[in-house]
């Protein structure tokens, strides 16, 4: 019996593994919970030569080990251990990447995607009535809304999460349109409409860009044989969007202008959203100059950005965090955690196509991570982070046996 149990927790653990991908927009505390229960039958399922094997022959394993690691070890010229500290469980599922790795299957890609809209789609319709409770129907209970901002919509993280998920969503929903199964296709397009739709009102600028990035390329995958024609498409259908989310959306619009505006009257105001992200851009820049091999180590940005900021722009609010990905590890670790995070961001996975149908995806995954680290630190933040490291053991994660031989 315990044989025949050993047996069934592969199919257990890769059960546990597709659902992982429902709370991706939701919180994300189930996760933990159920990569313990994974952990547990992987060490119930034993061979653990063999699994040493699997990884040791798997590049990101590595890749995402040596991320993770490069916090500790830059603990060695920290001064705050404590906020280093604090700074290394943020990356937390790049530690847990190994049992991901192991009970991950590319045969079930399809599930995942799949799984994850359908919790996209759920937190969609509690967006949805959240919006139209808040601006058509006040009268209407409250809804299930994130305790953030005030014009936040969305049912369990931040814009600022909410946003960048959306946009990968609406990518694959629109991918699964053009290029998946004919009797599918027009529940996924109505999906990817309302995922865009969505998207104008979610009030996350980062992730409406990242969407307009992933939008061009999925333009080219679907003309990759007219380049020109691509072009011409990808400029027309984002000229398009923007248009029409500009006219049709009182609050992207008021965003959008504010930008404008901010960035226009940059030399004359302070402490404006843009304003403050280009002061924070500068600042770190003129930080890591002056640490540029090992950085300032992981706990130790928020004290030496304040001496930096106290500099340069005393009169402008200061922060814990620049608001890149790419600046956060190059003051902190330096141009060795800078080499590691490009590894990581772009692995050498991604470069030797596998000819399959998923070759696509993979693309439109590392454009999607690359763009969203211009504007946040998003694999400092849980939901996105983990939406990375579980796409990314799917698809660019090396092809496993069947476990057992079977």
């Amino acid at each position: 019996m315990i044989t025949s149990l050993r047996q069934l927790a592969p199919r257990m653990g890769a059960a546990l593994f597709v659902s992982l991908f429902f709370f991706i927009p939701a919180h994300v505390a189930p996760v933990y919970v159920l990569t313990a229960l994974m952990l547990l039958l992987s060490l119930f399922e034993g061979r653990f030569r063999e699994k040493w094997t699997i990884l040791r022959g798997d590049s990101l394993f590595w890749i995402f080990q040596a991320f993770f690691w490069i916090i500790p070890l830059s603990l060695l010229w920290t001064e705050d251990l404590a906020a280093g500290l604090k700074m290394l469980g943020r990356y937390g599922f790049f530690l847990l990447s190994p049992l991901y790795l192991l009970v991950a299957r590319r045969e079930h890609a399809g599930k995942c995607i799949l799984v994850f809209l359908a919790g996209i789609a759920g937190a969609e319709v509690l967006a949805y009535y959240n919006w139209l409770q808040m601006h058509v129907v006040p009268e209407w209970p409250r809804g299930i809304r994130v305790q953030k901002e005030a014009e936040d919509t969305a049912p369990f993280v931040d814009h600022i999460l909410y946003a960048p998920i959306l946009a990968w969503a609406g990518y694959l929903a629109a991918y699964r349109f053009l290029f998946g199964e004919a009797g599918h296709r027009r529940g996924y397009g109505l999906l990817a409409l309302a995922t865009c739709g969505n998207l104008v009102f979610s009030g996350g600028r980062a992730g409406q860009m990242v969407f307009l990035a992933l939008l061009a390329v999925l333009v080219f995958q679907r003309f990759a044989k007219r380049p020109a024609l691509a072009t011409l498409l990808s400029a027309a259908l984002i000229s398009a969007l923007l248009a029409v989310s500009y006219v049709s959306n009182d609050y992207f619009r008021s965003r959008l202008d504010m930008a404008v505006e901010e960035i226009a009257s940059i030399d004359n105001t302070v402490n404006t959203s843009t304003g403050l992200r280009l002061t924070f851009y500068a600042n770190s820049v003129r930080l890591f100059t002056e640490h540029p091999l090992i950085g300032v180590g992981a706990g130790d940005f928020t004290r030496e950005y304040a001496r930096v900021h106290e500099q340069h722009s005393p009169g402008w609010l200061t922060t814990t965090n620049p608001h890149n990905q790419y600046l956060f590890v190059l003051t902190t670790t330096g141009l060795l955690g800078g080499a590691i995070l490009l590894q990581t961001l772009f692995p050498p996975a991604l470069w030797r196509r596998q000819g399959d149908k998923l070759d696509h995806l993979r693309i439109g995954l590392v454009v999607f991570i690359g763009v969203s680290c211009l504007f946040e630190d998003y694999l400092w933040r849980s939901n996105t982070s983990l939406l990375f490291v579980l796409f990314a053991v799917v698809l660019l994660g090396k092809p496993k046996p069947v476990p057992g031989g079977r």
